[in-house]
């Protein structure tokens, strides 16, 4: 059959247009799967990476939640990521979005496709494995991350949109031009544009038509615009240009996200604004390219002394802000804050030109200072200028009753290290006492702070900011060294069937060392485990695991005698007085203050016979009165230590008031 050659070019047309559709649809088709891989493998990266480093952060499940920074960033950081979960079997641990803080079902995470784009849009999570030795043994959790659907078909739906209007619209218009010039001027430069949009791997020659010259030149400079334009609106969106910190618009989306989990949470954050004092005498003086250089230089100094869960952006200027939201003490955040100014505090060499630089920080507090983005940066701002205004190069609360604590804690933190060194501790020692026979039985080692100006300081004031800085473990050997060298002393005296009871932190006790450093001690004094006790309080059974019942009973198997100090006043159980091993409890002060009352009476009595029943001897604590002693006598408590019979005593007023009595009665 023959055909017109109006057919014929229709048909031909169609015949075109279906194999450069075809083609088309082929190359989408393969560009989007080739994506879509690509997009599964840098998850599958991320979640290899996350899953090693969430392995060497998580020492417990309890701990689990120190997780909870490396996954905010992850989420944040990927736009395809909805929620990351670490999940146990199916109970999710931690999450980064509520939606997913239920039971999981395992099924909902193990569908496959045979390509990637189907696998891609078909899995609703990704799964990767976390794993860590917990007390030797080998945890697995899971670690998922839920893809956000909406973002991936977003993506792709940018993608097609540009297909159908760049392998549409102008292929049409290309194929209307071919029914006036269909050989030389169409055919060659449209197999050309055919490949190059196929291959894109070579860019056509210019074209003698000025039309397919303009198509070509446009296809070229979309293909290279939407390249460098999905790099740079990456970069732009997040990160500051200059200094490759986060910029302010990163710093929002994160302060959102933060402020969200700490209204749910029920939990503060330090906002730091950060500005360096006379940054415009560096533009002046050398230059706005040092200027600029020198910020490059700030921004790598703060980013390498913050800790991996802070965050860091510049804003603007020489202005930085700081996000600290994982911090025991306000200690420990003025010790961050201190870190960061005296890095800034060195001296920096800028092409040639030393530069010295401080920086003046204002610190606002969610949600004591303010509980939205912009109160928290005026405030701290306006905290920032405080301290600018008392003389730079220094911090300033945004209270100014916070700020004058905080000084007060820092001086003090730092006088009391200062007096170890200074030999101004002392150990004052308390006796205890038989009740039924009146006789010393041994003393407990209480230790004093003699400052040079004030006199003696209470431990009350120092004891808790020494547990909450960890000064208490460095305190704490050097009042088992002195207890031990002076009980050494007193022995070579002659003086026997005399303990000297140590008090030890939970923190001290709880080093993997200690068993066998308090052992070595007593044998290099040539002391046996009988002459030392220890107290400890009930604050070791907070978590009552193997490793605390297991540091108690080296011990004890060594021969240390073992007193629960203040017993009743805190986390009493009778499971614990079960399982760990304890030859003392001593009854706190507040309850011999009430012993009069019906109240009072009971709980001492309970404790007596709860002692007795246990094969444990009782020590009661705060004994005043002979009226305290009598009644304590009378309910058959063991051993008492009090004022009654002698507050605590220098080691000399000790000697000469006990011990030099005691050595002549043996």
């Amino acid at each position: 059959m023959l055909l017109n050659v109006q057919k014929f070019i229709i048909l031909l047309i169609a015949v075109l247009l279906s194999i450069l559709y075809i083609v088309f649809m082929y190359y989408h088709l393969q560009q989007q799967d080739s994506k879509a891989r690509v997009i599964l493998k840098d998850l599958s990266n991320n979640l290899s990476e996350t899953s090693y480093t969430l392995s060497k952060v998580i020492t417990s499940k309890k701990n689990i939640i120190v997780a909870r920074a490396i996954l905010d960033r992850v989420v944040s950081n990927n736009d395809f990521i909805q929620s990351a979960l670490i999940i146990d079997d199916a109970e999710v641990l931690l999450y980064t979005d509520p939606h997913y803080d239920k039971h999981v079902e395992k099924s909902l995470f193990n569908q496959e496709s045979e390509n990637f784009y189907a696998m891609l849009m078909d899995s609703p999570a990704i799964e990767g494995e976390i794993r860590f030795y917990e007390g030797g043994e080998l945890n697995v959790l899971r670690l998922l991350f839920v893809l956000n659907h909406d973002e991936i078909l977003n993506y792709f739906s940018e993608d097609r949109n540009t297909f159908l209007l760049y392998f549409g619209l102008y292929p049409i218009l290309l194929l209307l031009i071919v029914l006036v010039v269909i050989r030389k001027y169409l055919s060659a430069p449209l197999e050309k544009l055919r490949q190059f949009a196929y291959y894109q791997n070579e860019v056509p020659r210019p074209f003698k038509l000025q039309e397919l010259e303009a198509i070509r030149y446009s296809m070229v400079q979309t293909f290279q615009r939407l390249e460098n334009e999905k790099k740079e609106l990456y970069a732009m969106a997040r990160t500051d240009s200059l200094s490759g910190l986060a910029n302010r618009n990163s710093l929002n989306e994160y302060l959102e996200r933060l402020i969200a989990d700490s209204k749910r949470e029920n939990k503060e954050f330090a906002l730091l604004f950060l500005d360096l004092d006379h940054f415009k005498t560096v533009n002046d003086s050398l230059g706005h390219n040092i200027g600029d250089e020198l910020l490059k230089n700030i921004a790598l100094m703060i980013d390498e002394v913050i800790r991996s869960s802070d965050f860091v952006a510049r804003i603007g200027g020489d202005e930085f802000v700081v996000v600290l939201h994982k911090y025991s003490s306000l200690l420990e955040l003025t010790n961050i804050i201190e870190r960061i100014q005296q890095q800034l505090s060195k001296e920096l060499i800028i092409q040639t030109n030393p530069v010295h630089i401080s920086s003046s920080i204002g610190i606002a507090f969610f949600p004591k200072d303010g509980d939205n983005i912009v109160s928290l940066m005026q405030h701290a701002d306006i905290a920032m200028y405080e301290a600018k205004q008392k003389g730079r190069a220094r911090y300033h609360f945004f209270t100014e009753e916070l700020n004058k604590r905080v000084q007060e804690t820092i001086l003090l933190d730092k006088s009391m290290r200062e007096a170890l060194v200074n030999n101004e501790y002392q150990l004052f020692y308390q006796p205890k006492i038989d009740i039924k026979s009146g006789d010393i039985i041994g003393a407990e080692a209480l230790i004093r702070w003699i400052d040079p100006k004030q006199g003696i300081i209470a431990p009350d004031l120092f004891i808790p900011l020494a547990e909450d800085n960890g000064f208490i473990i460095e305190l704490g050997e050097w009042v088992v060294n002195e207890a031990v060298h002076q009980y050494s002393l007193w022995k070579m005296a002659g003086l026997k069937n005399f303990s000297v009871a140590i008090n030890i932190s939970t923190k001290q006790l709880l080093n993997i060392d200690f068993a066998h450093d308090f052992i070595a001690i007593l044998e290099q004094n040539d002391l046996s485990s009988s002459d030392i006790d220890i107290e400890i309080t009930e604050y070791m059974f907070l978590e009552q695991n193997q490793n605390n019942a297991d540091i108690l009973k080296v011990l004890h198997d060594n021969g240390v005698k073992i007193s629960l100090d203040d017993f009743g006043t805190g986390y009493s159980s009778l499971s614990y007085l079960k399982k760990f091993p304890i030859d003392y409890l001593k009854i706190d002060k507040s309850f011999m203050d009430d012993y009069a009352t019906q109240e009072g009476a009971i709980f001492i009595e309970t404790i007596v016979k709860m002692g007795q029943t246990l094969n444990m001897k009782v020590i009661a604590e705060g004994v005043e009165t002979h009226e305290q002693l009598q009644y304590l006598d009378s309910v058959g408590c063991d051993y008492y230590q009090g004022y009654y019979f002698s507050k605590p005593l220098s080691v000399e007023a000790f000697e000469k008031e006990f011990i030099r009595g005691l050595v002549n009665a043996v």
